[in-house]
């Protein structure tokens, strides 16, 4: 929410992270295939709202609704915030979108906000659970293999130091914290199962008929836990992106 929008007291939005939760989950909910019966059986979607089996109509009019609220109200925040002369003492891309945006009468002007109106309400939606997720299992990692820990310390402290942060400049001569990041989103992706896809014409893959409309789930942790691709796959191991001499960097 700060990155995003800049609002130094998270206390006082509580009710947009509040919702915003909310429409995560709502989303997670409604993605899952086979969730509702209109997936199955399409005419639904053609029957009024109160005939029985069209609750998905009501329901994804109410995640309609909330999506509108979080990309829209905090947003106007924002602008309010500026016009009111109220700086953030954090940067955010709202702030930043909002300064280079053009002159009301230019006829580019609500393009413009829209996209970075989305952009913000993307970066805040897509980027809150899936960080905190990879984040978690960060901790876990570090606390589970206390010598990848210290090595990662050891090259921070020798690059970096100890009077600031790592910065994405770093990332090039820190190739086993890198590596470290690589592992943590192999070994424990958020998103095993990713997104149902659906394909949009008839199709054929190694021998197996696949027709227009039929639902595709791909397993994202069977493809990166998979023995025949990566030597043991259960275990945390930066090292293996660290095998090839020109492993990092530019070249």
């Amino acid at each position: 929410m700060r990155a995003a929008y800049g609002f130094d007291d998270i206390r006082q939005n509580e009710s947009l992270i509040h919702i915003a939760e909310a429409l995560v989950h709502e989303m997670a909910e409604s993605a899952v295939p086979g969730r509702f019966l209109v997936n199955n059986f399409t005419p639904l979607k053609y029957i009024p709202s109160w005939f029985p089996g069209a609750g998905f109509k009501k329901h994804f009019r109410m995640v309609a609704q909330m999506s509108f609220e979080v990309v829209h109200r905090p947003f106007e925040e924002a602008k309010r915030d500026i016009d009111e002369g109220r700086k953030s003492s954090y940067p955010s891309m709202a702030h930043s979108f909002i300064d280079r945006l053009p002159e009301d009468s230019d006829p580019t002007r609500a393009e413009l906000e829209e996209i970075a109106r989305s952009v913000c309400a993307i970066a805040y939606l897509a980027g809150a659970e899936t960080t905190v997720s990879s984040a978690t299992a960060l901790l876990y990692a570090l606390a589970s293999y206390p010598e990848i820990q210290t090595k990662a310390q050891a090259e921070i402290d020798k690059v970096i130091g100890s009077d600031r942060l790592p910065l994405v400049k770093d990332r090039g001569d820190l190739p086993y914290v890198h590596a470290i990041l690589k592992e943590v989103s192999r070994w424990y992706t958020v998103a095993p199962l990713g997104v149902a896809h659906s394909n949009t014409e008839d199709d054929e893959y190694d021998g197996y008929f696949i027709p227009k409309g039929t639902i595709i789930i791909q397993n994202n942790w069977a493809i990166l836990h998979n023995p025949e691709v990566f030597d043991k796959p259960f275990e945390f191991i930066p090292e293996r992106y660290l095998k090839d001499a020109f492993g990092h960097g530019r070249r």
